[in-house]
């Protein structure tokens, strides 16, 4: 591949800048687990820990997966260490930490945690001991997801700097201040000294959303089947995921093929052949490593979503960790009928949908359902389900174009109207849509969603205390902050929404020339009027009838011409490096581009060129003209200046009209 149409060092963000992000991030975090109390008073809170993500309910669930209860009466399905099987005795063996009903966790994360986990709980025991493990890892699982939240930043925007063309190279700083601005929130911040596994799950996520966005789909697939199986919720976005990896494939294949001829001399410059060729071999090119980017994608997302269910399915079979991994594998697939063994799907998942725990927290579930009549429920729970799920493919449509922005709205969406939400969630929305900044100067009320962010968080530990630990309030109030909380999210999901819709509207359709200007050159033509714009608004003069000073006038007007060509030609020469820049985009990846006709280009090109060149010399021979017939004028004068008045009222009307 050839060189890049830029220097590296101009496409890439500071790397000690950000090396100095991701270690002020980490040492502020390792001081307030040390030195404060926070991580014990925030473990616990609703906003941060729900029962399916909570840090307390997974240590439970590690000591119980490690310590299994001995039952009375064990189920049919039990491991027994001496015949290393599963057997089908009522001897004395171990159950499943998921048969208490009270854990929510993926069984997934139980060996993955599982020495983390035993040092904290050993560090319970000996008070006196300081713990680092857990502190060290929650704060890396935050510093990662800052990583790829940046280098997701640097692929999008380098991918737009090489397909534009332009001369001046993107500001490196957004990148930097992406992760600065998700490591320090104070959601991401106090999520991780919460330690729950909501960082995991938008570690997961983000590094699934960098696979697609590099074209990754092998990877993507795998993070992404991990991701579903933490939270489910993330299976609403495999469409988009797949669609960001199709479109990036083919993507990074014309920016490869673009990058190389930028920084080549073509031999045959006029060899028409030559270039059909080319772009014939680069759209065939682009089609296969698109089909086979979907291809691989669609084939490995269920395989390793089974293969996940399979080896979640083992561990949980597996308590105490009796067997090695690969042999309880195989005694799960072999020797376990596939109609048992899955409690812990029951738990996890139905515990998600159905909502079957009526624990407080952000969302809107709890305290409809506690309040729902029974026979009411099934319907309200598919309700509240579809709901959901139809979001889907309505953003899949909408944003087919742009699906790194449909990723970021359903997960706003998803994170107002799962059934365990937490301020994790929204600090997951709030860094991915952090990555199109160019959408923020179309917010309309980018003040209220922040105010109602703030009240937000403040007023809910509040209601909160009032409710569970003062006495002096009730159910609603708590209930009522949550209804904000949505208020809020989905406030700034529409306003997101709006703003990326205009800005689409300004892109496929540019501005066109000021109006004023072509009213003035019309005024020129037929009364001799000038239109003057002051910087306390537009004023409309007459000069018709007045001969006094006319040569002085036209003096004037003659310089004014000269400098106006010279800005004329300045600007028709910058339109047509832009318009041979477009032209050469078209001419590589005319696949994605919608060419325009060339007689209506042609035609367009020469009615501005007309207008150009034209409107001056109408402007000057209108001056002159009227410079001479205010010599010849001067007896005239009363009549004159009547006519003048009237002339610049009826200008004043058409500008009135055409503005």
């Amino acid at each position: 591949m050839g060189e890049s149409p830029f220097p590296l060092a101009s496409r890439q963000p500071s790397r000690p800048t950000l090396y100095l992000i991701l270690s002020s991030a980490f040492i502020l975090r390792l001081l307030l687990f040390t030195r404060t109390q926070l991580p014990t008073s925030l473990h616990q809170r609703p906003e941060l820990a729900t029962p399916i993500n909570g840090f307390k309910s997974l240590l439970e669930a590690h000591y119980l997966h490690n310590h299994p209860p001995t039952p009375i009466q064990p189920p049919s399905y039990t491991l027994s260490s001496s015949s290393s099987s599963y057997s089908h005795s009522h001897s004395q063996a171990s159950v499943s930490a998921y048969h208490s009903g009270t854990i929510h966790h993926s069984p997934l994360l139980l060996p993955l945690l599982s020495h983390p986990l035993d040092v904290h709980l050993s560090s319970l025991r000996h008070a006196s001991s300081q713990e680092w493990v857990t502190p060290i890892l929650w704060s890396a699982f935050d510093l990662l997801s800052a990583y790829f939240l940046h280098s997701i930043c640097t692929v999008t925007q380098n991918s737009k700097l090489i397909r534009q063309g332009v001369i001046w190279p993107w500001d490196r700083s957004r990148s930097n201040l992406i992760a600065f601005l998700y490591l320090f929130n104070p959601y991401t911040l106090a999520s991780c000294l919460a330690r729950s596994t909501s960082p995991i799950e938008n570690l997961v996520f983000l590094t699934a959303t960098f696979c697609a966005a590099t074209a990754r789909p092998l990877s993507m697939a795998i993070s992404l089947s991990f991701s579903i199986l933490l939270g489910l919720y993330p299976i609403l976005f495999a469409p988009l995921f797949l669609l960001l990896c199709y479109r990036r494939a083919g993507e990074n294949e014309w920016e490869m093929e673009a990058t190389r001829l930028r920084h080549r001399s073509i031999e045959a410059k006029g060899n028409d052949g030559g270039r059909s060729r080319r772009r014939g071999f680069l759209s065939d090119r682009i089609r296969k490593r698109k089909r086979l980017a979907l291809s691989v994608g669609l084939v490995t997302l269920p395989v390793s979503l089974v293969g996940g269910i399979i080896l979640s399915r083992a561990i949980a079979l597996n308590p105490a960790n009796e067997l090695s991994l690969p042999r309880a594998i195989a005694a799960s697939i072999h020797e376990v009928d596939w109609r048992h063994g899955w409690e812990w799907a029951e738990r996890v998942y139905g515990t998600i949908i159905l909502a079957s725990d009526h624990t407080p927290n952000l969302g809107m579930w709890w305290y409809f359902f506690m309040e729902i009549f029974e026979h009411f429920r099934s319907f309200f729970i598919l309700t509240f389900n579809i709901h959901l799920a139809s979001y889907s493919l309505p953003v899949l449509i909408k944003y087919r174009r742009d699906p790194l922005f449909g990723l970021t709205v359903l997960s706003g969406l998803v994170a107002v109207f799962k059934s365990y939400p937490t301020v994790a969630d929204h600090s997951l929305f709030l860094g991915l849509l952090s990555l199109h900044g160019d959408i923020f100067q179309y917010m309309r009320y980018p003040l209220v969603s922040s105010l109602i962010y703030i009240y937000c968080t403040f007023l809910s530990p509040t209601l909160h205390h009032l409710w569970l630990s003062a006495g002096s309030g009730n159910a609603n109030f708590y209930y009522a902050i949550t209804l904000v909380w949505a208020l809020g999210g989905g406030m700034l999901v529409l306003d997101a929404m709006w703003s990326w819709g205009r800005l689409q509207w300004e892109l496929e359709r540019p501005t066109p020339k000021s109006k004023v200007s072509n009213a003035s050159s019309a005024a020129d033509k037929n009364g001799g009027a000038r239109l003057q714009v002051q910087d306390d608004g537009a004023q409309v003069a007459a000069n018709g009838g007045q001969g006094a000073g006319g040569d002085s006038r036209h003096h004037d007007d003659e310089e004014e011409e000269e400098e106006e060509g010279k800005e004329g030609d300045r600007g028709y020469s910058s339109d047509e490096s832009l318009r041979d820049a477009k032209r050469a985009e078209r001419e590589l990846f005319g696949e994605e581009q919608e060419e325009e006709d060339e007689e209506t280009r042609t035609k367009r090109t020469r009615v501005e060129t007309e207008s150009a060149n034209g409107g001056k010399g109408r402007r000057k021979e209108a001056r002159t003209s009227v410079a001479e017939e205010g010599k010849a004028s001067l007896v005239e004068e009363k009549t004159g200046k009547a006519l003048g008045e009237e002339q610049s009222l009826d200008l004043s009307e058409r500008i009135v009209v055409q503005i």
